[in-house]
């Protein structure tokens, strides 16, 4: 009696040393049985639909979280956002004797919640930030349009503030970048924002010294005051 037993081709291969392009190339081919084919799952390795829902929800939550912590960021709600605007016509003023600088500072909130504004400025080498009890000083920043502290800068406003400045040593006013420092109430304490001022065009003199172009503002309003031109 002959029995019929279904078989099923699952690999199929060419026997190396075979002569490529012969049509009569050696293959072999390996057979298994029906009942060992149907104990193999067709869906073996793929994800279960409780498993494809967790996936999918735990990328759902990944995205929420992302927009959630950059809204946050923009916002200003937990870090105050604050920046030089550099689109804002500036003046400033120069001092000889004593020799004091003051500058004028457009701070603008570029986050979307009001940010309370106390205090600017700070000490740093050859330079002694001008407080309330310099008259001197306090006289000369109050020819600018600087804002009264402390005060509330709304989302998207812009206002002027006044720095000034006593030069104690004209030698050592940094040539490097000198931000200015502005400080914002938070309900868990200060947060200090340092302004980037952009490069002011240097003096004749100083320009001929250094052959530089533009230098760093706090050191060409100090070249002035330490090196006044005749007639200054």
């Amino acid at each position: 009696m002959l029995v019929n037993v279904a078989r099923h081709c699952y690999i199929v291969h060419a026997e190396r040393g075979s002569v490529r392009g012969s049509q009569g190339a050696d293959m072999k081919q390996q057979w298994v049985g029906d009942d060992v084919w149907q104990e193999l799952d067709p869906q073996a390795g793929a994800l279960t639909r409780g498993q494809r829902r967790r996936a999918v929800a735990a990328s759902a939550t990944a995205a929420v979280i992302l927009v959630a912590g950059f809204a946050i960021d923009r916002s200003g709600f937990v870090w105050a956002r604050a920046a030089y605007d550099p689109d804002s016509a500036l003046e400033s003023t120069v001092a000889v004797n004593p020799a004091i600088i003051a500058q004028e500072v457009p701070v603008t909130n570029t986050g979307w919640t009001t940010i309370h504004v106390t205090g600017i400025g700070q000490d740093g080498p050859g330079l002694r930030l001008v407080r309330p009890g310099d008259t001197v000083g306090m006289k000369q920043v109050s020819e600018l349009r600087g804002t009264p502290l402390p005060f509330d800068l709304h989302p998207g406003q812009t206002v002027i503030l006044a720095i000034g400045y006593r030069i104690t040593d004209c030698d050592a006013v940094p040539a490097g970048p000198f931000p200015i420092a502005v400080r914002i109430d938070r309900p868990w304490g200060t947060q200090t924002i340092d302004l980037a001022v952009p490069q002011q065009s240097p003096t004749a003199s100083m320009a001929k010294i250094s052959g530089l172009d533009s230098v760093e503002w706090q050191k060409a309003a100090a070249d002035q005051a330490c090196h006044p031109q005749p007639g200054q």
